[in-house]
């Protein structure tokens, strides 16, 4: 962090020379933000916006947790653990502030970014420029609110059921040429991640969560400003006990038996993700458009068991601790070589050390398996591993008449972790305008979407022979990068000034596909390798706006499939192995069809909301063959603003998550990589006081 403060001073001191002392401060930051928008192309690609009074007409505002803001989108389908997954991939999300990529930390739960903080979003997806790799499933690109210069703040508290408590300040303000917004938020309830059984409240399932952001930027002219960005969450959990589970090992721990109570199991688990940001920004003399960045993100994750149960249940009692710690630099840069031609191009880097740090307690077993000991051993399992990554692209965006963009260009993207990969990566896109109210787009991107090292945990196997811990096989082969074809065509139209219609397929053909489970008594997400796979799918999406009046529908179709197992392989069961390698799996996280809809009004002052989530059921059973039943959630809002004494004008908003309290499961605990049940939220009730000054 020292090294990263002297680097971000050091940019102040070069570039602070010319100062022009009569700026229009918010206009020269909007010309800015202008520039920094003719950096990143969309030509080719799907994408899907969020603006502001979207996320505010959403049932909870600006307090809905990102993962639910995206859930809205299509082709995104919901999952236990806070996760989603876009157009079929598990993971490779990739996340970016004001267009600066912020690499996702270890997290099996909590949500890094905070809502109240984005300004905007923008998921984009499908085949990419250039501009785009590292993760490529989709790209989430959030613009923060930035103050504008405007001294201003919001305070915001919510309550409600299962105990929860909510809490949001937000400041911004500036002194002369600095321009300051931070915003800082807590979030404790007892329903943390997903319930293992349907009651309405869960057991053990506690959670206190904390985020901080903080936005700086300094104009060091009319053409150029320096930003720093910095932001921390830390995420703590219980882990939910399922007072119906089976105990099936009941195993003889000395001193204590072989009985323990389940509902007294206490688990618990730590996150932490940490990030700071320094970029300059601007354009030069020769009217290049740039952003250079440097980075820094530090991302700790802490399983701790319950030593007596865990032994006694499971076998085994594993302490674990991970964490990683990554720098980089990125740059990009944009040129209008003519009217007609517009050159981007630019490069990132970044260096990543993983430390796994695990204490695991465990019995000796002899060759049937049987425990011959009561008293446990302690096997310390430690591993590092530091990897790299180099990327550089060149595009052109060319309008060889007025109706058609088109933009075509590749990027050399390197990885050394497990192996030494690298690959080039034609991208080619176009958008055709028919009409000013009919527009078609259409591209192919090749993708290379390195291992996430972050969540491998490469363990030594040998030490657990002969024990409780150990696995089926010994197999582990090295994890592999992602390679992949991507095509994408799509068409979208105005029917009215205020309706919008758009369709969208896409085919996507992998090479050593990459996914996730949840493996072993310890919840932290575990990375293999497929040997092939291919997704595929359609989406529809329709938008209405006018007057005091919007509403959306957005439904998918899709399925996501794999076979042969080729890295990781210790992870899964021998019967799983061997089956993948003849036959096809679809993946765990596939829900074949899934819609959402929602609605706003304002009436007499008053803002009415409510939307819907379906889901056909992810996976489930022998090589996720079946799939869970579908379900419909619906919630609602009413908000208001009114005058109170002392505190003048304020807003009160009152949501209702789960309405109809529908009761489905999201997973029974069956399935490649699926270890537990885990239910849908039940109806709850919040009321948010919201006072902007």
């Amino acid at each position: 962090m020292k090294n990263f403060l002297l680097f971000f001073v050091s940019f102040f001191l070069l570039t602070s020379s010319s100062l022009a002392e009569n700026l229009n401060y918010e206009i020269t930051a909007k010309k800015l933000d202008k520039s920094r928008s003719n950096l990143s192309p969309k030509t080719g690609g799907s994408s899907f916006s969020f603006e502001a009074q979207d996320i505010e007409n959403m049932p909870q505002g600006q307090m809905t947790p990102l993962n639910q803001v995206l859930l809205r989108a299509p082709g995104v389908v919901q999952n236990s653990y806070g996760e989603i997954h876009v157009r079929g991939d598990h993971s490779a999300l990739q996340y970016r502030l004001n267009d600066i990529i912020i690499p996702a930390g270890i997290s099996s739960f909590g949500q890094s970014f905070d809502t109240n903080f984005i300004e905007s979003v923008d998921l984009l997806t499908g085949a990419l420029p250039a501009q785009y790799g590292y993760r490529s499933a989709g790209v989430v690109d959030m613009k923060t609110k930035g103050g504008n210069f405007a001294k201003t703040g919001r305070s915001s508290m919510m309550v409600g059921g299962n105990n929860t408590v909510g809490l949001n300040q937000q400041i911004s303000g500036s002194e002369g040429r600095l321009n300051y917004y931070l915003s800082a938020s807590y979030l404790q309830n007892s329903r943390g991640i997903e319930s293992p059984t349907s009651a309405k409240n869960s057991l053990h399932n506690n959670t206190k969560q904390d985020k901080l952001f903080g936005y700086f930027s300094y104009l060091l002219d009319a053409s150029k400003r320096l930003t720093f960005m910095v932001g921390n969450s830390t995420n703590r959990f219980q882990i939910p006990n399922n007072p119906n589970a089976d105990q099936l090992e009941n195993k003889t721990l000395n001193g204590f038996g072989n009985s323990f109570d389940i509902r007294n199991l206490n688990e618990n688990q730590k996150e932490s993700n940490s990030y700071a940001i320094a970029a300059l920004q601007g354009v030069s003399s020769s009217d290049v458009d740039y952003q250079i960045s440097a980075f820094t993100r530090y991302s700790t994750l802490n399983f701790r068991p319950d030593y007596v149960g865990d032994l006694i249940i499971n076998g085994v009692a594993s302490n674990m601790k991970r964490q990683s710690f990554m720098n980089g630099v990125q740059a990009d840069l944009s040129y209008d070589i003519s009217e007609k031609n517009k050159l981007r191009y630019g490069f990132y880097v970044t260096n990543e050390t993983v430390k796994n740090r695990t204490n695991n307690f465990l019995f000796p077993v002899d060759v049937n398996g049987d425990q011959t000991s009561n008293d446990p051993l302690a096997v310390r399992d430690d591993s590092n591993k530091t990897a790299q990554f180099y990327s550089i692209y060149v595009q052109d965006e060319f309008k060889p008449i007025e109706k058609l963009t088109l933009n075509f260009g590749a990027r050399f993207d390197k990885s050394i972790a497990y192996l030494d990969e690298q690959q080039i990566s034609p991208r080619f896109g176009a958008i055709y305008n028919f009409s000013s109210a009919t527009k078609i787009h259409a591209g192919f991107s090749r993708y290379f979407t390195p291992p996430p090292l972050q969540l491998i945990a490469n363990p030594n196997l040998a030490n657990f022979t002969d024990t409780t811990n150990a696995p089926e096989n010994f197999s582990n082969g090295r994890a592999r990068s992602e390679r992949s074809s991507y095509y994408d065509i799509g068409i979208s139209h105005k029917i009215t000034p205020h309706l919008t219609l758009a369709l969208d397929g896409y085919y996507k053909n992998v090479r050593n596909l990459s996914d996730l489970g949840q493996f072993g008594n310890a919840v932290i997400y575990s990375s293999f390798n497929y040997q092939r796979g291919e997704i595929y799918g359609v989406e529809f999406t329709t938008n209405y706006k006018r007057d005091n009046f919007s509403s959306y529908f957005n439904f998918a179709g899709q399925n996501a499939r794999a076979k042969n197992a080729v890295s990781g392989q210790y992870l899964l069961e021998n019967s799983e192995i061997n089956s993948l390698r003849t036959r096809t799996a679809h993946l765990d996280h596939l829900q074949s069809y899934t819609a959402s809809a929602g609605a706003a009004y304002k009436f007499l002052q008053t803002n009415y909301s409510f939307d819907a989530i379906y889901g056909s059921g992810l996976r489930t059973g022998d090589l996720n063959g079946n799939s869970m039943p579908a379900y419909l959630q619906i919630n609602g809002s009413i908000a208001r603003d009114v005058n109170v004494a002392l505190l003048n004008k304020i807003n009160l908003r009152l949501s209702l998550l789960n309405l109809f309290d529908s009761t489905y499961k999201l997973h029974d605990g069956s399935g490649i990589g699926v270890a537990a049940t885990q239910y849908g939220p039940r109806r709850t009730l919040y009321l948010t006081i919201s006072k902007s000054f």
